[in-house]
C-alpha cells in the first residue's frame, strides 16, 4: 500500500472514529486531560499511518481501537491517574478494565451522546458548543466547521481555544439529568449534529463532497437522542426526519462521473424507498408536540421534495409557505437563497431572479458557490447565457470539489 494510500485509509477512519474515542477518553480522563485524549487518538493514527505502508490489517478499527487503548494505559499510568483507580478496585487489572469499559462498543453511543451535552457548559456561547462538539466528536477540521458556519477559520480556532480553556478550568464534567438542564442544552446537540450532516450531504471534501458514512452518522446519533428521557421528542423526530429525506436522494446526487447531478436531472427510481418510509414515520412522530421548530419545518421542505414525481409536480406553493415561515423563525442567507430559488419555481423566473439579487450584497455569500451556481442557473433557464456564463465561472472559482466544478462546468456547455 502507497503512503497516499494510507494516509486516505486514515483520514477516513478518523473520520468515522475519532469523535467516538475522544468522547470515550475524554470521559474517562476527565476534560482537564482533553487535550491527552486528543493526542491519544492522534498517536494512534499517526501509528497507523506509517504501518499500513505494508498493508492495511484486516480490521482497521479494531487495530486503531488497540492500539488506542494500549496509548491510554501508558499515559494513566505516566499521569499518575492509576493511583486513583487503584484504590477503587486493588487490583492490577483495574487500569486496562477501565480503559476496556470506556472504549467498548456497548458504552459508544453513550459515551458520545454523554459528553454532546456535557461540554454544552452554560459560560459557553450556543457557537462554542457546536464547534466543540464537530471539533473534538465528530472529527471535523476547522476547515470544514467554517465552512458549515459561512465564518473564517480564525473565529473557529478563537471559538475551539475558549472551549478547551473554559473545559480545562472545569475538571470535571457532570453528565445533565436534570429535564431543565437536558432540554436548555439539547439545541446546541441537534445543531451539531445538523451540520454534521451537512457537511455529509454536500461538504467541503475537495475529493469527495459526498460522505453518507457521516450523514448516517448523524442519523444514528439522533435517534440514540430519542433514548434520553430527558429530551424533548418531538423536535428530535422532525431532525431525523428532515436526515431520512435528504439521505434517501444521495444515492442519485453523483453520476458514475462523480460529477454532482442537480435534483431536476436525478433519477429518483435511485433513491432509497426505505430512508423514505423511516423519515415518514419520524415526521409523524414530531407532530406530537406543542412547538414548531425549523426542524419541523425544513423537514416538511423535505418531505415535500423527495415525496414529489418531478420538479414539475412538486407542491411549490407548500415549499414557499415553508420557507416564508422558517424566514421568520429562523432567518438567515441560506434560507433566503433556498425560498429565492422554490419563488423561481412557484412564481416565474424574474421573481427568483429578483430574490436572488437582492442577496448580492450578504458578506456570507459572496464566498458561497451555490449562491452563485443558484443566480447562474436561473440566467441560463431564462436564455440569458453571457450573463449565466459569468456568473457559473464565479461559482467554479469557488467550488470546493472537483465534483462540484465539474457540474458546473457541464452547465456552462
Amino acid at each position: 500500500m502507497s503512503d497516499a494510500s494510507a494516509a486516505a485509509l486514515v483520514e477516513d477512519l478518523f473520520r468515522r472514529e475519532s469523535g467516538h474515542l475522544v468522547a470515550a477518553l475524554a470521559r474517562l480522563l476527565g476534560p482537564s486531560n482533553l487535550a491527552l485524549a486528543e493526542d491519544v487518538v492522534h498517536d494512534a493514527l499517526v501509528t497507523a499511518m506509517h504501518a499500513w505502508r505494508f498493508g492495511a490489517p484486516e480490521n482497521p478499527k479494531a487495530w486503531i481501537l488497540q492500539v488506542a487503548r494500549n496509548r491510554a494505559i501508558d499515559i494513566l499510568r505516566r499521569e499518575r491517574r492509576r493511583e486513583r483507580l487503584m484504590l477503587e478496585a486493588e487490583c492490577e487489572g483495574a487500569l486496562a478494565g477501565a480503559v476496556d469499559l470506556a472504549l467498548s462498543p456497548e458504552a459508544d453511543a453513550e459515551n458520545q451522546l454523554a459528553m454532546m451535552f456535557a461540554i454544552c457548559d452554560d459560560a459557553l456561547s450556543s457557537e462554542t458548543h457546536v464547534t466543540l462538539i464537530l471539533r473534538l466528536l465528530c472529527g471535523l477540521s476547522s476547515t470544514e466547521i467554517a465552512r458549515a458556519f459561512l465564518v473564517d477559520v480564525q473565529t473557529i480556532d478563537r471559538r475551539l481555544h475558549r472551549g478547551r480553556a473554559r473545559l480545562q478550568e472545569l475538571g470535571h464534567l457532570q453528565d445533565p439529568r436534570a429535564v431543565d438542564d437536558v432540554r436548555a442544552r439539547q439545541p446546541s446537540v441537534e445543531q451539531a449534529l445538523y451540520l454534521l450532516f451537512n457537511e455529509g450531504y454536500h461538504g467541503s471534501d475537495a475529493d469527495n463532497p459526498l460522505h453518507p458514512a457521516m450523514c448516517a452518522d448523524a442519523l444514528r446519533l439522533s435517534e440514540l437522542l430519542l433514548g434520553a428521557s430527558a429530551v424533548e421528542p418531538s423536535t428530535v423526530h422532525a431532525l431525523a426526519a428532515l436526515f431520512c429525506f435528504n439521505a434517501a436522494r444521495l444515492t442519485a446526487r453523483l453520476c458514475e462521473d462523480a460529477v454532482i447531478v442537480p435534483l431536476a436531472e436525478q433519477d429518483r427510481s435511485l433513491w432509497d424507498a426505505s430512508l423514505f418510509g423511516r423519515g415518514l414515520q419520524h415526521l409523524a412522530a414530531s407532530a406530537t408536540g406543542d412547538r414548531l421548530t425549523r426542524w419541523h419545518l425544513e423537514a416538511g421542505i423535505a418531505f415535500e421534495h423527495t415525496s414529489a414525481p418531478s420538479v414539475a409536480e412538486t407542491n411549490w406553493a407548500r415549499i414557499v409557505e415553508y420557507y416564508d415561515a422558517l424566514a421568520a423563525l429562523s432567518p438567515g442567507p441560506i434560507v433566503a437563497l433556498n425560498r429565492g430559488l422554490a419563488l423561481a419555481e412557484l412564481h416565474g423566473l424574474d421573481v427568483g431572479r429578483e430574490a436572488l439579487a437582492a442577496l448580492a450584497g450578504e458578506p456570507k455569500l459572496a464566498e458561497y458557490s451555490f449562491f452563485w451556481a443558484a443566480r447562474a442557473d436561473v440566467e441560463r433557464r431564462a436564455g440569458r447565457t453571457v450573463e449565466a456564463h459569468e456568473l457559473y465561472r464565479r461559482a467554479i472559482a469557488l467550488a470546493k470539489s472537483r465534483a462540484e466544478r465539474l457540474s458546473y462546468e457541464k452547465r456552462l456547455r
